[in-house]
């Protein structure tokens, strides 16, 4: 009795201070994210080395959750990117991690896994048809992030950073150009990118 009167005690000590201090945020992000490469490095060296650096790289818009539990941050996240004549991307995934609270500043230090899609490859104007529409493919990222409290309200406004490896790549079967020729369009990769943030805690 006295046994499974500590473990009752525990449980309560356990899961009541994180009820309390349990914060859900939403918040939507928009920036860019540079198109994929073969590895980070690449990826950081053609964004340095990019003349114009927003108009050769894809704007990216998206949004996400996460709930605060006392420090461990637990959530999801959905984006897109679009431009002219460009294939578009799409990654649906969780998220997991710590948030480091030095108030009224918030740092993000959170991992992300999910789902990476490439579609509409008939947008690039290279392509003249494709024999596949979409594909998927998993990915794993690191996604560091700051945030300011707004005054006294639940609003807030930081930045994103993030960096996503897609698992495995493919080569597509393509046709490209006037001439109609075979080609491969290749998929996967490193992508590296930058947001502005805004949201809500509740």
């Amino acid at each position: 009795m006295a046994t499974r009167k500590a473990w009752l005690v525990a449980a309560v000590a356990l899961f009541t201070p994180g009820a309390a201090l349990a914060q859900l945020s939403i918040e939507g992000f928009y920036g860019v994210e540079r198109p994929p490469s073969t590895s980070f490095h690449a990826a950081v060296s053609g964004a340095e080395s990019a003349p114009n650096l927003f108009d050769s790289s894809l704007q990216l818009a998206g949004g996400d959750v996460l709930l605060n539990l006392g420090g461990l941050e637990l959530g999801a996240i959905a984006d897109t990117t679009f431009g002219r004549h460009t294939a578009s991307q799409t990654a649906i995934g969780g998220l997991g991690g710590v948030a480091l609270a030095l108030a009224p500043v918030q740092i993000d230090l959170l991992v992300e896994a999910g789902g990476h899609r490439y579609g509409d490859f008939v947008s690039d104007p290279r392509i003249v048809t494709a024999s596949s529409t979409d594909q998927w493919f998993f990915y794993v990222g690191l996604r560091p992030g700051i945030r300011i409290q707004l005054g006294d309200g639940p609003f807030f406004a930081g930045v994103w950073g993030f960096v996503r490896w897609d698992v495995n790549s493919k080569g597509l079967p393509v046709t490209v150009g006037s001439a109609r020729s075979a080609g491969s369009y290749d998929l996967g990769g490193t992508t590296i990118g930058a947001t502005l943030r805004l949201g809500l805690q509740i």
